[in-house]
Formats: C-alpha cells, sequence, structure tokens
C-alpha cells in the first residue's frame, strides 16, 4: 500500500474469540482499518475483505456469500485443533462436517497436518499455514524449565467436554478413572483445569479462571506434565515445553497425534510415572507432533497479515518465512535444561554427591 492511499478495510465477522484477530490488527496497524461486525447482516457487507473464524452460522455462509457476489475477498482463521467427534459427531453441523467445504476464499491453517486434511476435504488451494495468532505472545514467553523431581500434574479438559450426552458422559468416565488414580497418590501435586459442569461432577477444586493463553500458560508452567483431553491447550503446553498426555476414551480416529495416550484406566498408572520422568525419545517425537501442528518458526500475526494483503492485491500468496526467529523455543535447549535438573535432582540425593554439587556450585559464583 502506498503511502498515499487509504487504509484497507476488513469487514471482521466476530462476536468473541477475539484473541484469533486482535494480534493481526496490531500487526496491520496504520496499514488496515478493523470493522467489527457482531450483527452478521450480508447487506453490511463492505470494505477489502471480509475475515471469520466460524463459518456453520448461517448468517456468516449469508455475508461470505454476499462478499462474493461483490468481489470482496474472503477469509477464515482456524479457531483450534481438528477433533474427530467436533467433525462428524456435532449436532451443530448437522449433515455438513466444518470446512467441508471451506466456504471462504481461504482458510489460515495453525500447521502443517491441519492444512493437509484440509485441503483433502476439497480444499485444494485454499489452504494457507500461517500458525496461530492467538498463541503468538507464547513465543516471547521465557522458558519455565521442568523441576526435578517432577511430581506436579495438571489435569485439563476442553471447554466442551461432548457434543453429545453420551460423550460427555465418556469424558466423565475417563477423568473419574484418573481421578481415582491420583487419589492414591500422595506423592503427586495435581491441579485440575477443567470446565465448571465437570468441576461438579468430580469434586475437584479448579483452577479455570478465564478460557485465556496467558492464564493457562501461567498454570502449565507451575506443573512438571499435563494429562488433557483433546483440545488446542495440549499443543499450547506441548509449546511451553511439558510432557502432554492425552486422555481419550472415545474410540474414534484422532489428527493430532501425541507421543503419550490414555485410552483405558489400565494406561493410567504407567503414563503418568512415565510423562514425569519422560524418555528423550518421546520427547522428540512430541516435538515433531507439535511442529507439524502448529506453525512456529517465527509468530503467526505477521503471516497472517501478509495472506491479507496478497488477497487484497489479488497476488500470489507467498507467505514470510523468517530464516532464524530469536522468539521460537528450541526443544533441545529446553530438553537439555529439563536433563540439567533431573540430574541435579538425582546427585542430590547422594551426601557425597550432594557436597561435590555444593563446592561445584561455590566455584562456579567465584
Amino acid at each position: 500500500m502506498t503511502p498515499s492511499a487509504r487504509p484497507w478495510r476488513i469487514r471482521c465477522l466476530f462476536r468473541d474469540q477475539l484473541a484469533h484477530i486482535q494480534p493481526v490488527e496490531a500487526a496491520l496497524a496504520g496499514r488496515a482499518e478493523f470493522q467489527y461486525d457482531a450483527d452478521w447482516d450480508p447487506a453490511k457487507i463492505t470494505g477489502d475483505l471480509v475475515v471469520c473464524i466460524n463459518e456453520y452460522h448461517y448468517d456468516v455462509i449469508r455475508c461470505l456469500d454476499a462478499a462474493r457476489a461483490a468481489g470482496i475477498p474472503t477469509l477464515t482463521l482456524q479457531d483450534g485443533i481438528l477433533e474427530w467427534r467436533c467433525q462428524y459427531d456435532n449436532p451443530l453441523f448437522g449433515a455438513a462436517p466444518q470446512h467441508q467445504p471451506v466456504l471462504a476464499d481461504k482458510i489460515a491453517c495453525l500447521g502443517a497436518q491441519s492444512a493437509r486434511q484440509i485441503a483433502a476435504w476439497g480444499n485444494a488451494g485454499k489452504t494457507e499455514i500461517t500458525g496461530m495468532p492467538r498463541l503468538d505472545q507464547l513465543l516471547q514467553r521465557p522458558r519455565v524449565p521442568v523441576r526435578q523431581p517432577a511430581t506436579r500434574l495438571l489435569v485439563m479438559t476442553a471447554k466442551n467436554p461432548g457434543f453429545t450426552e453420551a460423550q460427555r458422559e465418556i469424558t466423565i468416565t475417563s477423568l473419574r478413572d484418573l481421578k481415582r488414580y491420583l487419589d492414591t497418590r500422595a506423592d503427586l501435586q495435581v491441579q485440575w483445569r477443567v470446565s465448571k459442569s465437570v468441576a461438579d461432577s468430580l469434586g475437584v477444586a479448579n483452577q479455570l479462571q478465564e478460557v485465556a493463553t496467558g492464564e493457562l500458560a501461567a498454570q502449565v508452567e507451575q506443573a512438571d506434565a499435563v494429562i488433557s483431553t483433546l483440545s488446542t491447550a495440549m499443543l499450547e503446553a506441548m509449546l511451553l515445553g511439558r510432557p502432554v498426555a492425552a486422555l481419550d476414551y472415545h474410540n474414534v480416529p484422532r489428527f493430532v497425534p501425541t507421543a503419550w495416550t490414555i485410552t483405558a484406566k489400565e494406561h493410567i498408572a504407567p503414563v503418568v510415572d512415565e510423562i514425569l520422568r519422560p524418555p528423550a525419545t518421546k520427547l522428540t517425537f512430541q516435538n515433531d507432533c507439535l511442529h507439524d501442528c502448529l506453525r512456529l518458526d517465527g509468530p503467526a500475526a505477521p503471516r497472517v497479515a501478509a495472506l491479507i494483503e496478497a488477497m487484497i492485491a489479488r497476488q500470489p500468496v507467498n507467505l514470510p518465512v523468517p530464516a532464524k526467529s530469536a522468539a521460537t523455543i528450541d526443544p533441545r535447549l529446553l530438553r537439555a535444561e529439563n536433563e540439567i535438573e533431573r540430574l541435579k535432582a538425582q546427585l542430590a540425593e547422594r551426601p557425597v554427591a550432594k557436597r561435590l554439587l555444593t563446592k561445584l556450585r561455590r566455584a562456579a559464583k567465584k
């Protein structure tokens, strides 16, 4: 955009979930005017581009159709991981699963995994791998190594434990099995970050105050490992360097893999033990899964901004790829830090080694 040109007008079909679009607005500061539209009235659709977060609302579909008729490009932001029950067993979508097809001209995908899957659903040419703008703040967050010996466990659930009563009952059953086992582990400190209905069913003190990335990050950093039902929060915990186990009794296909999975109560004890003392091979696999599911080579907001610019200009999309991002957490360094903490804890348990460690610390301060 030239200095004399007017700012682009971006029509935002958002009533909530503003954390997905506000980082993009900041990235385009001075170049674009973001007009937030909570009415979703197709008669009011104007501007240079229309962006939405969910396409399944009938009024949003009508707005996208109106934009297409007016020659205005449209963009959908993927709002979370792909999850089988949400896609195919969600009464909200009926016979038309989400993203099948994508109704906007383009969809900004979390990572390569979701881009491949969404493209395979008849959306060739529509997927762009941008990352998730609302998670950009985690890239800038100072690393907090896992404490050793690891004894702190965080249990999390998705906002919605199930889309049908049968699904909710299965989820509650899995959490009851988990709680029953954890109640026998006096050596562990367990925190619960779950939906209110789940907390009431389990009778646990709930750490969830608000569904916000900052609050979640602070709670994950106070844990040494995480167990979660299928949720985007799994990726957030992985990004913060915690071993993550998926709690999933539903016996349906998985789009997002994890290094550890609990699909029956017999798996709980061995998985809990292992995520508190994770082998390097599984941590490496977890890192591979994370980078496939979430693009992390720099912040996502500038990439979405570049996508918007290309769409408005009707030009080919060439998203920026930084050669090296200082903000991206190096998983090798994080594993090394965690291993150092583990070895220090082991040394501290031995009298001779403890004295030697004390001398080494004193020498390091000189």
